[in-house]
């Protein structure tokens, strides 16, 4: 298994090989090389991950005729929770990633 594979496996939603190949190039992977323990335990993977999870948990969910992908929204929030743990622990900019809004009547 690649790295490659392994940042894929992490989620049955159809991620894009360059999406892939771009998280592994950010964070300074090599999606060809084989995948191993001392990998995974590795900061760039696990924001390699992370940025997997943020991915995953923005993306609506895939319906055609009568089957489908779906990501419930719980899941989807376990997933941008998850990210957001992962980039605190080192630090990444991307922890802060939350969404805003308005409280009150104006709120939507």
């Amino acid at each position: 298994m690649t790295i490659a594979d392994a940042l894929q496996s992490l989620n049955t939603y159809p991620i894009a090989d360059n999406y892939v190949e771009k998280v592994c190039i950010e964070r300074e992977l090599t999606c060809t090389e084989e995948y191993t323990k001392s990998i995974g335990d590795s900061q760039s993977f696990e924001l390699a991950s992370a940025d997997m999870y943020f991915y995953l948990s923005n993306h609506p969910s895939i319906v055609e005729q009568e089957a489908g992908i779906n990501n419930a929204l719980a899941i989807k929030e376990n997933m941008l929770e998850i990210a957001l743990t992962i980039y605190g622990k080192y630090g990444d900019p991307k922890a802060t990633a939350r969404s805003y809004g308005f409280r009150g009547e104006s709120f939507n």
